[in-house]
Parts: C-alpha cells; sequence; structure tokens
C-alpha cells in the first residue's frame, strides 16, 4: 500500500483534532492495529509504542517519520487508542465518548498495520537498527553544551551577552540574585511603586489605559506623583485579573496582608483573577513580580519570577533596578539565569523550536532552551553541531517472546 506524505498531512487535516467515533470495519481494523503494537515490548507500565518508517517525498531519500501508539483495550466496551505522527495527533478513539460524526478511517489504519507489520518484521531480523540509523539528525533530540555551541556559533554568545554590561553580570553574581531580607511593612502603595519602578527600567509605557485594564487615579495622588501615578501605570500594563488588589487602601499594611492571604474583605475571584503578579501583559509568564510573605509573619519580599532566554535581560535588569531602589528581592529562577551567563548549562537540539515554560530533560540532561539544526544554512556549522551534540537513543523495537 503506497502512501506517500501529502495523504498523510491530508489526515492530519481531517483528523487530527476532531473528537469523533469510528464506524464498524474502522473499528475492527483498530482493534488488529492494537493487537500489532501490542507485540512490541514495552518500556516499563506505559502502553506508548514508538516507531520510525521512511515514505516517499518529494526528496529522493524520502521522509522520515516517527508514530507513536498509546492506549489499549482495558475491559470489555473500555477502549482507549491515541496516534500520534510527527506529534500530530491523527486518531484518537475513547469507547466512552458519545459526541462527533462516525468515520471511515480505514485506509489510515490499513496502512499503520502494514507499517507495524514491517517493522515487527525487521526487529525479528535484528534489521531494525540499522534500518533506523538512516533518521537524519534534524528529526532527532540530543543536547549540546553552551559552550560548546558558543565555540561553534559565536554571534550567538554576543547576541546573547548584548543586553547587559559586564557591571550589570559582575553585581548579579555578586549578590547571588537576592537583596534584604524582608520589609516590615508592605502595602498596595508599595507593591505599585516597585512595579513602577520596573516598568521605568524597562521602558513599558506610561499611558492611561482603558476599557477593562483601566485604572483613574484622584487628583491628589497625581499630584503626589506629578502626573500618572504608580497604581495607574500598574493597570495600564498589567494582566488585570488582580484579585481584588484594586479595591485595596493604599496604605494600609493589614489591609495587603489579608489580601496576599486570600482573605476578606479585600481579596476577590469576581473578574476572573488569580494573575496579580504578571506585571507585563505582553510578556505573559516570561516575567512576574511577586509579593511573598514570610511565614507566621506579615513581613514581605519581592520575588522576580522568570527565566525565559528571549526575556532574560529584561528579568535581569528589574532585579537589579529593585535592589538599587532598596526593595528586598529575590530573583527566583537565578541559577537558570547565571548558567546561561557562565555557559554551564544545555541547550535541547530539535526539528521544531517550541519553547517551553519548563524545559525538556533530554539524553539525562535538563536542557532550559532549544535550538534548531533546519534554522542553520551553513551545512558546515550544522555538521560541527551534529558532531558536538549527545544524541538521545531512538526508540528501539522489541517484539514479545
Amino acid at each position: 500500500m503506497q502512501i506517500n506524505l501529502i495523504t498523510i498531512y491530508n489526515w492530519m487535516d481531517d483528523f487530527g483534532i476532531t473528537k469523533y467515533r469510528l464506524d464498524d470495519p474502522s473499528y475492527i481494523r483498530m482493534i488488529k492495529l492494537m493487537d500489532l503494537t501490542n507485540q512490541i515490548a514495552r518500556s516499563g507500565n506505559s502502553t506508548r509504542r514508538s516507531i520510525w518508517i521512511n515514505v516517499p517525498s518529494d526528496q529522493p531519500e524520502g521522509e522520515w517519520i516517527n508514530i507513536v501508539f498509546r492506549g489499549d483495550c482495558y475491559d470489555v466496551g473500555d477502549v482507549f487508542y491515541d496516534i500520534e505522527i510527527d506529534g500530530v495527533q491523527m486518531l484518537s478513539y475513547d469507547s466512552k465518548r458519545s459526541e462527533g460524526d462516525t468515520l471511515d478511517v480505514t485506509e489510515m489504519l490499513d496502512w499503520l498495520m502494514e507499517c507495524v507489520s514491517k517493522v515487527i518484521t525487521m526487529a525479528q531480523n535484528d534489521e531494525y537498527d540499522s534500518y533506523i540509523s538512516k533518521v537524519p539528525y534534524y528529526k532527532r533530540r540530543g543536547v549540546i553544551c553552551r559552550k560548546d555551541y558558543y565555540s561553534i556559533v559565536p554571534l550567538a554568545r554576543e547576541k546573547y551577552l548584548s543586553g547587559l554590561t559586564k557591571n550589570e553580570i559582575e553585581e548579579l553574581l555578586d549578590c547571588k540574585g537576592t537583596a534584604g531580607t524582608y520589609e516590615d511593612s508592605m502595602t498596595a502603595r508599595r507593591f505599585y511603586e516597585a512595579c513602577a519602578v520596573v516598568y521605568r527600567e524597562l521602558g513599558i509605557e506610561n499611558v492611561d489605559a482603558t476599557g477593562f485594564n483601566g485604572w483613574a487615579d484622584s487628583e491628589e495622588e497625581r499630584t503626589r506623583y506629578g502626573g500618572i501615578t504608580p497604581k495607574e501605570w500598574y493597570y495600564a500594563a498589567s494582566d488585570g485579573r488582580d484579585d481584588g488588589l484594586y479595591a485595596l487602601p493604599l496604605d494600609d499594611s493589614t489591609a495587603f496582608a489579608g489580601w496576599i492571604r486570600h482573605k476578606e474583605p479585600y481579596y476577590s475571584y469576581e473578574y476572573y483573577g488569580g494573575h496579580p503578579w504578571d506585571i507585563i501583559r505582553k510578556y505573559c509568564y516570561s516575567l512576574s513580580l511577586y509579593v511573598d510573605p514570610e511565614i507566621g509573619s506579615d513581613r514581605c519580599k519581592l520575588v522576580v519570577a522568570g527565566d525565559s532566554a528571549d526575556k532574560s535581560t529584561e528579568i535581569v535588569r528589574a532585579f537589579l533596578a529593585l535592589k538599587r531602589a532598596g526593595y528586598a528581592v529575590d530573583l527566583r529562577d537565578f541559577k537558570t539565569l547565571t548558567d546561561r551567563l557562565l555557559e554551564k548549562d544545555y541547550l535541547a537540539v530539535v526539528e521544531e523550536v517550541e519553547p517551553s515554560r519548563h524545559g525538556n530533560t533530554i539524553a539525562g540532561h535538563f536542557a532550559r532552551d532549544e535550538i534548531s539544526l533546519l534554522q542553520i544554512e551553513d551545512q558546515g556549522i550544522v555538521d560541527k553541531l551534529i558532531q558536538a551534540t549527545e544524541w538521545e537513543k531512538l526508540d528501539e523495537v522489541r517484539v514479545n517472546l
């Protein structure tokens, strides 16, 4: 059964994210496919099985794709099966699902059975490892030490370090990401003023906002600050879902201590709260400013959180600005940020760069950042990176005896 890459892409469009049921011929084939994939030995308790197949494409060498199967018949009438190709969901069947159209996916399932049968035969004949040795490196996963990466791509080092001065880096390392202990009194005003320190340092535009995030302060408050107030600035720049922070008396430390512990009367989730610390809307999870109360007291300190590579310069500068302004403040992700600066971390080498919030562990090493060989045009550099990368072993296929 000759299936090319275009047909597979069409299946992705037709079946990828749709919730549906199977017609009887498709269901029978899915059960047969399960029987086949169950011949592949499991690793631990997971139902996951992974195979590699080369399919015809517009390239002479074809295209390598990774197919992952998950699920099983757990009991009579209790069936779950999920199939992904190169990370894209191709089939998701759940016997408990009652909604969705009834579809015919017999062509796809017939082809998948052929693929699994081919792989099982190769595994039985000790030919599969040799077969998948041709999977190109850009389709694999690996890690490279940042220092080795920079030695091959020195411009990447220059670009990353260009946002911070040598003195700023030394100041960060010297203080070890912490300044002060705890502040005896934290108020809403003090928090808004801390946000204003960050906004000013990062050049966040200080204009009035309207609509959901808007806030208009009194003339007395505007006179105090000679223009826009820190509170107005916060609501112009922040996410705005503030747990009721807007209602706190500006200078009441007791009210602030109760609010931060989710106590009434000021704490409120009425307007989709949960994001008072997202002080810059466009940064999303990249930079947040928390208030951390000391256990057993109302003393507080600020915490700058965020470790994404593209915002690391702003994160460090925000922390240093608060430190210089006299706030008790910690940099939560100090190690991740300084490991980058000191070139002590790893980068994931993956097919497509899709930065996550948490990073990945690949080949036994944690990597927060990602690079892709496909983004590099110079083949000489690609060859050097391939040699310097520690590659994760492709999933083996062992047949149940």
